[in-house]
């Protein structure tokens, strides 16, 4: 008898977990990259920055610069930026901006380039995989730059 109550709670554990992992997938957006964000007029990216979906893009890291002073909490802008090349001769460059908030980020993606390079840390340049949410866009040269808080970033080889 003990070890059907103990079936059955397992069960029903595992059930949960299977479900709460099910409802975190739903809040995930496999299919957009960062050419897709590139491409996508402001009401589409409205209504992504409001459905709080989850995207997994990968990319290389550019410019990156600290929007805090030295005595706040870290906030630092990098650009994520893919290529395509169009034929032979021209390469088509997409972006956005990744925000990077809590002092937590300092050492995992410092601003400047250390001497020692210490082991997990992220670099300009460092090709990454993001897990991150549009907050907002700008619109610079008449097209849209989107803004994503990240929650979790990998470096990839």
């Amino acid at each position: 008898m003990k070890r059907l109550r103990l079936l059955l709670i397992a069960v029903l554990v595992l059930g949960s977990a299977v479900s709460a992992t099910a409802q975190a997938l739903d809040d995930l957006k496999f299919s957009i990259t960062v050419k897709d964000l590139a491409l996508m007029s402001p009401m589409e990216l409205d209504e992504l920055a409001q459905s709080g979906k989850w995207l997994l893009l990968d990319g290389s890291l550019a410019a990156l610069t600290r929007l805090s002073a030295e005595d706040e909490d870290y906030l630092l802008d990098a650009r994520l930026i893919q290529g395509e090349w169009m034929g032979l001769e021209d390469v088509r460059k997409y972006d956005c901006h990744l925000i990077f908030q809590g002092n937590e980020w300092q050492e995992i993606i410092p601003e400047k380039t250390p001497r020692r390079v210490q082991e997990g840390q992220i670099l300009l340049n460092n090709r990454v995989l993001v897990l991150a949410k549009v907050m907002g866009y700008e619109v610079i040269d008449k097209r849209p730059v989107s803004y994503l808080l990240v929650s979790k970033i990998r470096k990839l080889q």
